[in-house]
């Protein structure tokens, strides 16, 4: 056999190993384990456990919708569940730190942290997270990963959920909220009590204007757009 002829057995026995492996995982996910279907019900049980507001899709303001997205996962329209140059970079960069991996998860991989599985930073772990988030693109809308993400996703001082989040920080409905603050509160789920604006207003603000300049560097807002956000008022709520 030539060495071409080599290559092409080889890229054609990739090619049909590539198949059977998504063949096998759409059966898994689609028969034996339904991820929509698990994914559903874990945040619906953490949204009564937590007392939380849901909020439908539409009921998101855009501006948040935007802004999480350009910041946590601006790849999210069109990413397989995983984003796959994230989550080289991310392996590159830790897995010589004692099987430590951080980064690299799209929103529909927090949204399988925060519901089916439990939070560990290990190979494996993320391993299993991601092969979760790539059924679960098969089998869910966008628009269904964002609403459950937003409404399960933790902000800090008991608040889950962007509603939750809105009515502990500003004594509002997010659609009340101005863009200065839905801007802030895209950012808190990173580290809420680092960027907790009831101790540390100066973090807060300096973790907004990083959301907004995510926004402006994904063509979402012009630099004199983002600065007149930064310049809103915020109506910071007094601590109960």
């Amino acid at each position: 056999m030539t060495r071409r002829a080599q290559l092409g057995y080889s890229l054609v026995s990739l090619v049909c190993l590539l198949a059977l492996s998504l063949g096998a995982m759409d059966f898994y996910y689609h028969k034996i384990f339904p991820i929509a279907r698990a994914v559903q019900l874990a945040a619906e049980r953490k949204m009564i456990r937590y007392h939380v507001h849901p909020l439908t899709y539409s009921e998101i303001p855009s501006f948040y919708r935007d802004a999480v997205i350009a910041t946590e996962d601006r790849r999210f329209a069109w990413d397989p569940g995983i984003d796959p140059v994230g989550i080289l970079r991310s392996f590159i960069v830790d897995v010589e730190k004692d099987g430590y991996v951080e980064g690299g998860s799209t929103i529909t991989q927090q949204l399988i942290d925060n519901t089916i599985l439990h939070h560990r930073k290990t190979i494996p772990y993320k391993i299993h997270q991601a092969l979760d988030a790539i059924g679960l693109y098969d089998t869910m809308s966008k628009k269904e990963v964002f609403q459950l993400y937003a409404n399960v996703i933790y902000f800090g001082h008991g608040a889950y959920g962007l509603y939750n989040a809105s009515e502990v920080y500003f004594h509002l409905p997010p659609n009340r909220c101005n863009l200065g603050e839905l801007a802030m509160l895209a950012g808190l789920p990173n580290a809420p009590s680092v960027y907790d604006p009831f101790k540390s207003m100066r973090l807060a603000r300096l973790r907004e204007s990083i959301v907004l300049e995510n926004m402006v560097d994904d063509g979402l807002l012009s630099v004199k757009q983002s600065q007149t956000v930064y310049a809103q008022p915020i109506r910071l709520a007094t601590l109960q």
